[in-house]
């Protein structure tokens, strides 16, 4: 996984650190439905980093079982 200090364009799903925040928020970034923004699960979308904040990712699909 990378670490991006903008909103990548790449589809898929991230793990957004905020400033401030003990626990990275798991983030979509999906370029079709949302253009440079990403959303997180609470509904909520942001199209920029803050100074300090990263997004990591995308998380690699896990194998079928």
């Amino acid at each position: 996984m990378d670490k991006f200090t903008s909103v990548p364009e790449i589809d898929g799903l991230f793990w957004y650190f905020e400033n401030g925040v003990s626990e990275p928020l798991p983030v979509l970034i999906n370029q079709a439905k949302w253009g440079g923004k990403f959303k997180s699960f609470n509904g909520a979308e942001q199209s920029w980093l803050r100074d300090g904040e990263y997004l990591v990712g995308p998380q690699p699909t896990p194998a079928a079982q």
